[in-house]
């Protein structure tokens, strides 16, 4: 009864001790999980940012938000106080991984996903506490599916105080936005298209881009490692990916999947090049396009 009185009272003492600012890990098999946010206090109006951050083993990795063909996207279920609501995950840019000998969609390095929580102009109380329920995958040679009930707590400020920024997590949060994949130009020109099969359950699919002469290019830049990460399972993510290019101009051949939408308006996705796209300081280019024939 005393050791449990005095390891109770050496784990709150310790919980004390850490900033506002981020939970205690959270250890699952192949990856340590926290909440974390780059400013200590909740100000009444002002939104907030909670990332969670995912500490990965070595050989272990999580999933962006379309796997590919194997693996299952890390989610939150928010459970907020009245008034809050949470955002959208805004995902950093994935890279090609492993599952057993399968090629997924995820992240093998420490990653940040980010949530914007939206707080009302009033709140009650000094202290709010933001909870979600955690599901995600992590994998390598074998999966490990998990659970956890994240919450972070944070203090209220009023009268004109501000809140402490983290520097700590502030930075590891720029580094995850840096990763966010940005808008094409609009002087890019993309075409799309569907190409049947010998399955009718199954298209593949074409995807072209014209770049304008004016447009830069680094020096040996190599189409042939541009890479396209799709959105929602309508290329396969374990098939290679045919590249021809002519200039300044690329065409793209993608086998398609049985896991695509039935009648999706177009074809969506993370364009990738490792020497990054000139002028644009980014590997990563945020693409949509229609397929012909559906409007807008």
């Amino acid at each position: 009864m005393q050791t449990s009185i005095i390891a109770a009272v050496i784990y709150g003492w310790l919980a004390a001790l850490l900033p506002a600012s981020e939970t205690e890990p959270v250890k699952k098999p192949g990856v340590t999980l926290r909440f974390v946010t780059e400013e200590n206090a909740i100000l009444p109006g002002k939104p907030i940012t909670v990332g969670l951050f995912l500490e990965h083993e070595p050989e272990y990795h999580t999933y962006w938000k379309s796997p590919g063909i194997v693996g299952v996207a890390t989610r939150l279920e928010w459970k907020l106080p009245e008034g809050f609501s949470a955002g959208e995950i805004q995902w950093p840019a994935p890279q090609r991984t492993k599952m057993a000998q399968i090629t997924a969609y995820g992240y093998e390095t420490d990653t940040c996903l980010i949530s914007e929580i939206h707080v009302p102009d009033v709140v009650a109380g000094d202290k709010i506490t933001l909870k979600a329920r955690l599901g995600l995958m992590c994998c390598a040679a074998s999966c490990h599916p998990a659970w956890h009930d994240m919450e972070i707590t944070l203090p209220v400020l009023r009268d004109g105080s501000k809140p402490k920024r983290d520097e700590k997590w502030a930075k590891v949060m720029a580094a995850a936005r840096a990763k966010f994949p940005k808008k094409a130009p609009d002087s890019w020109r993309f075409s799309a298209r569907r190409i049947a099969t010998e399955d009718p359950e199954i298209h593949d699919v074409e995807i072209g881009l014209a770049l304008p002469e004016e447009a830069e290019l680094p020096d040996g830049f190599d189409w042939a490692k541009t890479y396209f990460f799709c959105h929602d399972n309508q290329v396969h993510s374990d098939q290679p990916q045919k590249i021809s290019a002519d200039g300044k101009s690329v065409l793209m051949n993608l086998k398609g999947t049985e896991f695509a939408p039935k009648n999706p308006e177009g074809v969506s996705g993370v364009l990738f090049h490792p020497a990054g796209w000139t002028g644009l300081n980014t590997k990563w280019i945020e693409v949509f396009v229609r397929w012909p024939g559906k409007k807008s």
